[in-house]
């Protein structure tokens, strides 16, 4: 009995000495080409070539790589390649072809470190620059059902201060970052934004919506037109503001409020960024409307004789005579019907140039021009930022205060009015705070104000 006991701890021995763990290391990634929710796996003989095995899949570190460890037989041969969940996004060559199994000779305690190229459903060549990402390829659209690709340009900064930033959503995403997913040209937005930077205050966060294809028309007006279609752009709008929105705002550095989030479009783009910032105006203080197809509909104009304007926004108009026999003067009606409805004259800026067509290249000449009218501070107008604002971002359990005032004070209190803490900067930690309903007090030389706010 003491013999066959000590045999099987012989053979466990061996097996523990001969199966030990290999740590599989991805050390770079095409950081572009990596949509940021996207799950990478270790795909291969071990686990019979499966794509999508929960078991093998690659965990990222904070400096950026990934990780995963793996046992095997002290000498076997693994063969492998690294997917993001499937053969249609399986890892390539730098220009996209083929790549063969990677493989190693399994040793104890070894690591393998792997650099990814490329993937298959990423092409081999792309123009963006600067910190230009696809945040997801299949975004989900509650409100209308069906997936999307979304875009995003962080400041060069971004990484490098703990800064927050304005965002802008634009349509039309394929055609603004990269020349590869742009028939017609595209705009270089993270080119133009990238050039700004340190030039021109404040930079901004970009999100880049693609449009959907057939659907384009569909999604780009809210109102319907017998020969075009149309219709369902209420729902469009309503995605950006209460699905999109709500997300970058919680996973990225943003400055959420109003003053500080701007939409923008051209063509069918304009005309949906014009609804957008009419119909959620405590949203949208800012819109960029390039050569917009203002002809899909009268009912814009009939729409703007319904808003209620009680904030003040800005509108960034440009055309070209190159264009329809009817866009300046579309233009120009819709700018007169705002003002009738209150907006001043110093809201609104109209640029028509005589070169302009309908087409990428004159959107992306003229995008630098209308970003900094958009985004400028203009002193003693009625739209100036506000002299505080504060949100609360509870996966990170801070109150960011927004202010134009250089001395300030906050204080936060329970509901029994007794001091919590007092503070006099712009980032302030509430990580202390149990979760419930509290009083912050904010004053300074010229405003005070007291709201409250509940900590989760």
């Amino acid at each position: 009995m003491k013999n066959r006991i000590f045999t099987l701890f012989f053979l466990f021995l061996c097996i523990y000495n001969t199966q030990s763990q290999v740590i599989i290391k991805i050390t770079d990634v095409p950081r572009y080409y990596t949509a940021l929710r996207d799950t990478i796996f270790f795909t291969g003989n071990l686990n019979s070539w499966q794509t999508d095995d929960p078991a093998y899949m690659m965990v990222q570190q904070s400096d950026g790589t990934y990780i995963l460890n793996i046992t095997s037989t002290v000498g076997a041969l693994v063969e492998f390649k690294f997917t993001r969940g499937s053969w249609t996004n399986v890892e390539t060559q730098v220009d996209g072809s083929f790549l063969p199994n990677r493989s190693f000779n399994y040793v104890n305690g070894d690591t393998v470190e792997c650099s990814i190229a490329n993937w298959e459903d990423m092409l081999g060549w792309h123009t963006s620059v600067g910190n230009t990402y696809i945040l997801d390829l299949d975004f989900w659209m509650p409100q209308l059902n069906r997936n999307r690709r979304i875009w995003l340009y962080l400041p060069q900064d971004y990484f490098t201060s703990n800064n927050y930033y304005p965002a802008v959503y634009m349509h039309d995403g394929q055609n603004l970052f990269d020349a590869v997913y742009a028939p017609f040209g595209e705009w270089n937005v993270d080119s133009t934004m990238e050039s700004l930077f340190g030039q021109f205050s404040p930079t901004a966060i970009i999100v880049g919506i693609d449009n959907g294809a057939i659907e384009r028309i569909n999604e780009y007006s809210p109102w319907y037109n017998t020969t075009h279609g149309g219709g369902v752009g209420e729902l469009y709008a309503e995605f950006i503001v209460n699905t999109l929105k709500p997300y970058i705002d919680s996973h990225f550095r943003t400055m959420p409020n109003r003053e500080n989030t701007a939409v923008a479009g051209s063509s069918m783009g304009g005309l949906i960024s014009m609804y957008a910032a009419l119909a959620y105006p405590s949203v949208f203080s800012k819109a960029g409307i390039f050569s917009p197809s203002f002809w899909f509909s009268d009912s814009l104009l009939t729409y703007i004789n319904t808003v209620n304007y009680t904030q003040a926004q800005r509108f960034y108009f440009v055309a070209g005579q190159n264009e329809s026999t009817a866009m300046v003067s579309d233009i120009q009606d819709v700018s007169n019907a705002l003002i009738q409805q209150g907006f001043a004259s110093s809201q609104l800026n109209t640029v028509i140039r005589t070169d302009g067509e309908h087409s990428e290249w004159f959107w992306k000449r003229e995008f630098a021009d209308a970003y900094t009218w958009l985004f400028q501070v203009v002193t003693g107008s009625s739209d100036e930022l506000p002299k505080a604002d504060i949100i609360y971002y509870p996966n990170r359990k801070e109150l960011i205060l927004f202010t134009s005032e250089k001395l300030f004070s906050i204080k936060i209190f329970d509901l029994q009015g007794r001091i919590l803490s007092e503070h006099s900067k712009e980032v302030i930690s509430v990580s202390n705070l149990k979760s419930g309903i509290y009083i912050l007090d904010y004053k300074s030389g010229s405003y005070n104000f007291s709201k409250k706010i509940f900590i989760y």
